[in-house]
């Protein structure tokens, strides 16, 4: 059974509210949008700017401390990494999957918890490190020097 009078907070692409599309990259998402709900009703639509979405390491931890400083106590519509999913739980947030829908948007979110049609997570549900991308070591530029800095430059001496 879920909660009439709760905060969600939703991973979203951009800041339009209601209207916003939903991400399921919920540590590197670019925003959340949080709705307050009074007896299932929406009350209340805030949308924040995801400060953990560009960090290096550790976004989804991130982002759960930014969720749980605006009083939510549910998060839908994402796949949730082990830590952050370990955060989630640490920080008493439930955690809620998503449709099988690309185009889902918060407020179809929002009526779908309501519902009760959005699977319960109760553990990670994507593989650790799936940010970012790990990178492809240094370049090798194809001047005189390959990338180790001996172009020799213009050699114009001091100015």
């Amino acid at each position: 059974m879920v909660e009439k009078n709760v905060k969600i907070a939703i991973p979203t692409t951009t800041s339009d509210g209601l209207n916003a599309p939903v991400t399921r990259r919920f540590g590197r998402c670019p925003f959340f949008t949080v709705v307050s709900l009074k007896n299932g009703e929406i009350n209340e639509v805030d949308v924040i700017e995801n400060t953990a979405s560009n960090a290096m390491g550790g976004a989804g931890p991130m982002a759960v401390q930014l969720i749980v400083g605006t009083g939510a106590k549910v998060v839908a519509g994402a796949d949730y990494g082990p830590n952050a999913s370990g955060a989630l739980n640490q920080g008493g947030v439930s955690a809620y999957g998503y449709p099988n829908d690309p185009n889902t948007n918060v407020k179809t979110i929002v009526e779908l918890y309501l519902q009760d049609k959005l699977p319960l997570i109760t553990s990670a549900s994507s593989a650790a490190h799936t940010g970012m991308g790990g990178g492809q070591g240094m370049g090798r530029g194809q001047g005189r020097g390959q990338g180790r800095g001996q172009g020799r430059g213009q050699g114009r001496g001091n100015f």
